[in-house]
């Protein structure tokens, strides 16, 4: 998508230019058709502090007056050492400039927009929209075009030339978004697109839905009829957690850890000790915000628990206890930067879904395993997960279930009974699995390593 190009008003900022005295900018367009004027007869003295302007436009070649437009409430950028120059450029939503010039309706001829005030979502900046009309001498205030930067739009709106469309952007709080598509029709803009998103978590309606999924909405506007499809997409991968400190004051370790929905992935490294290669990490958090991380290894065996502080103490270093049966050791490690391969970060890919997963656990005894299935969706509804799930204890029966769910976003498995009573989640990792039961299923709680 291309921007419109822009015309910014500037002032050096100088002990002369804060006072009262009337305050002009004489500026071209980027077509250079005109020669303006802009007066502030009583200036803004602070950078983003409304104040009426009087924009003048003036013929290029003889200076005749073509129009005069007034904003009750302009702004001016009050940036040193910025040139006129360097204001010609691609708009920032940041910018929040005086003057904006393009192509808006898509007819050949350059169109300009106005700073007026912050009627846009969040108090974003507002503007006036002036378009060509080859049957007026002067550009003429379009209310339609206008509207589009105000009210839960946020600010001024995108064009894009080639698709000749124009896109909004709103937002309400930290987890609803929208962003419209708007087609010219009769010299107005008509919404033909629109995609929301939901940002989702646990609620009353859907109690098992984990944090880091949403809820994305496509409507189109087709021969004059809306359709809608509606899909589940994420885990949103958060910011890794990067950590390099000891065991016991003694055993150097590096390790890593990122929050994907309600479960985290990482990686631990003893580097003088083992191998020296990177063993896979699997958690949740646990009680007062920290972690719990589960040290597994190819076969699905688990090797060892790290109960680590959720940030960082006093003295910048997370503390903890990893444990394995009776052996403890005291973890102190502090956050640092190093490389973690990119496609580590990354959701699991559609190809490497199914399979055999297995988990093992010397102490309990205890012996699972995970065999899935993806059964493409029909008449284009979700993908279907085959699973089939075994645990077997020493001293206790084997036991197995087989279900059949909707595979949401590809990765997630939130399986009910029929009257709506959890029986497990199953999230599906890079080269894992996590299995969280409820009631009668928590025997096949864990963390299961996908098979070569």
């Amino acid at each position: 998508m291309v921007a419109h190009r822009l015309l910014a008003v500037s002032c050096l900022l100088v002990a002369a230019a804060v006072s009262a005295e009337p305050l002009t900018y004489h500026l071209t367009d980027p077509a250079q058709k005109y020669v303006i004027d802009v007066l502030f007869a009583q200036p803004p003295t602070q950078t983003f502090d409304g104040a009426p302007a009087l924009i003048t436009l003036r013929e290029r070649a003889g200076g005749q007056v073509l129009q005069r437009i007034e904003s009750a409430e302009a702004f001016a950028l009050f940036k040193p050492g910025r040139k006129a120059s360097e204001f010609d450029r691609n708009l920032a939503y940041a910018d929040q400039s005086l003057l904006l010039f393009g192509d808006f309706n898509f007819d050949g001829q350059q169109d300009l927009a106005v700073r007026n005030g912050n009627e846009a979502g969040y108090g974003g900046p507002s503007y006036d929209i002036y378009l060509f009309d080859p049957e007026s001498p002067t550009l003429v205030l379009s209310t339609s075009f206008s509207a589009l930067t105000r009210d839960a739009n946020l600010g001024m709106f995108d064009i894009d030339p080639v698709t000749k469309r124009l896109h909004t952007q709103s937002k309400s709080g930290c987890c609803w978004r929208q962003s419209a598509t708007w087609q010219i029709q009769d010299n107005r803009p008509v919404k033909v697109a629109e995609k929301i998103e939901v940002v989702q978590k646990p609620s009353e309606a859907n109690p098992f839905m984990p944090y880091g999924y949403v809820d994305v909405t496509d409507r189109e506007l087709k021969s004059g009829q809306w359709t809608e499809r509606r899909r589940l997409e994420g885990p949103i991968g958060e910011t890794p957690v990067m950590l390099r400190g000891t065991l016991d004051d003694k055993i150097p370790v590096e390790l890593w850890w990122q929050r994907q929905g309600d479960v985290y992935v990482g990686e631990v490294r003893y580097s003088k000790t083992g191998s020296g290669q990177p063993i896979r990490l699997v958690g949740n958090t646990y009680e007062d915000g920290g972690i719990v991380l589960r040290e597994l290894d190819d076969d699905g065996q688990m090797i060892g628990n790290w109960f680590v502080e959720g940030t960082p103490n006093e003295q910048g270093s997370q503390t903890g206890t990893w444990i394995n049966g009776s052996r403890q050791l005291s973890i102190n490690v502090r956050p640092t930067a190093f490389k973690v391969a990119a496609q580590k970060l990354e959701r699991v890919a559609d190809s490497q879904r199914e399979g055999r997963y297995l988990v093992s656990n010397v102490q309990d005894r205890r012996v699972g395993e995970l065999t899935l299935k993806v059964v493409p969706g029909i008449d284009n509804g979700p993908e279907m997960a085959d699973i089939n799930l075994s645990i077997f204890q020493l001293k206790d029966p084997p036991v197995e279930v087989h279900h059949q769910y909707p595979l949401l976003a590809g990765n997630l498995v939130i399986a009910l009974d029929p009257e709506g009573d959890p029986l497990f989640r199953l999230q599906l990792l890079n080269g894992a699995a996590e299995v969280t039961g409820f009631g009668e299923y928590q025997k096949y709680s864990a963390a299961y390593v996908k098979q070569p």
